[in-house]
């Protein structure tokens, strides 16, 4: 199983750092609008020519408010799917059925509240989906995205068969229409990434879901960021006790 590190933006670290090999990173904003801006433009600004973004506001492509099992990407990113439904909730209100999928939503056609497109009208929703897979396209190193209202603090993300709790990530149940800025980057290439949640009535938006390509840190980079990353988790241990 691959090591992987994630640096959050409290400071913790979960996995280990692995300077002798290739090792995942991801890596999470702070909460609210400003901060997860930034962080999609810091991505942005690390990526290689020829990066692919997908807002979902092409409606000659997506029809908001319609269902599927499977959304392929109109911009190329790849693919997502609803692995497991979601049930009870919104998503079984009116004319919706949690067991048909996911949808492309806008203001006029969702039937949650804190869930919104980050730019533009239309988002992707899990329409509470338990499990929900990304599927990028091959080629690529690197994915970035924003998260809208992920409340369920007892979710997890899945990658490289490695589960982190959205208790750990973001700490204890947010509020709603919460926004964050979520990247990971493989010197490997992206595999597929799973999002879970613990309830089937709770859900979450994505929105500009970039692939791209980021250069390969060299390994005295790699040192001097698991040390800076072990320093802030060592002090907010002493702060604890």
């Amino acid at each position: 199983m691959k090591k992987i590190t994630t640096i959050l933006a409290t400071g913790l670290l979960f996995g280990a750092c692995s300077w002798g090999s290739a090792a995942p990173v991801l890596a999470i904003s702070d909460q609210g609008g400003a901060a997860a801006g930034q962080a999609e433009s810091d991505f942005l600004a690390s990526l290689g020519s020829g990066f692919l973004t997908e807002t979902f506001d092409d409606n000659t492509y997506y029809t908001p408010g319609t269902q599927s099992a499977t959304i392929n990407s109109q911009a190329g990113v790849g693919s997502f799917t609803s692995v497991a439904a979601g049930s009870g909730g919104l998503c079984d209100s009116g004319i919706y059925d949690c067991d048909n999928g996911l949808a492309v939503l806008d203001a006029g056609t969702t039937p949650f509240n804190g869930r919104y497109s980050v730019s533009g009208n239309n988002w992707l929703d899990s329409m509470d989906a338990r499990e929900m897979n990304i599927s990028s396209v091959a080629g690529y190193n690197a994915i970035g995205f924003y998260m809208t209202d992920p409340n369920d603090a007892g979710g997890r993300f899945s990658i490289g068969g490695v589960d982190f709790n959205f208790g750990n990530i973001f700490g204890s149940a947010l509020g709603n229409g919460s926004i964050f800025y979520i990247t990971l980057f493989d010197t490997e290439g992206l595999g597929s990434v799973s999002i879970f949640s613990n309830n089937a009535n709770d859900g979450y938006g994505l929105d500009n879901v970039t692939i791209g390509m980021v250069a390969v840190p060299e390994p005295g980079t790699l040192a001097l960021l698991c040390l800076g990353l072990i320093g802030l988790l060592m002090a907010r241990k002493r702060q604890k006790k």
